[in-house]
């Protein structure tokens, strides 16, 4: 019987497990600190002020776009901003 009821909470498990964002934290000098959550789907950047970006993934690894906004993570540990005319170097903060 045990078992039966483990089985359930297992596939729970996985399923929960597939579904986990990879986060990280960019400080940009003159320009906003970043928290971005990958996924499959691309990159959600949230900004101090509350407001979120999606970003799609492009043909080019680690790049992801959207019209007006592009995030460049090519460099390690290290991030170009685009954002509008604005454009900011961001490190990554350990962690």
């Amino acid at each position: 019987m045990r078992k039966l009821l483990l089985l359930p909470a297992f596939a729970l498990l996985v399923a929960c497990g597939d579904r986990q964002d990879a986060l990280a934290t960019y400080t940009c000098p003159n320009g906003p600190s970043l928290v971005v959550a990958y996924s499959e789907e691309g990159a959600r950047i949230t900004f101090p002020s509350g407001r979120v970006e999606q970003l799609d993934i492009t043909e080019t690894e680690n790049l992801y776009a959207k019209p007006g906004v592009v995030f460049d993570t090519r460099v390690f540990r290290t991030a170009r901003l685009t954002d509008g005319d604005r454009s900011f170097n961001c490190d990554q903060m350990a962690g």
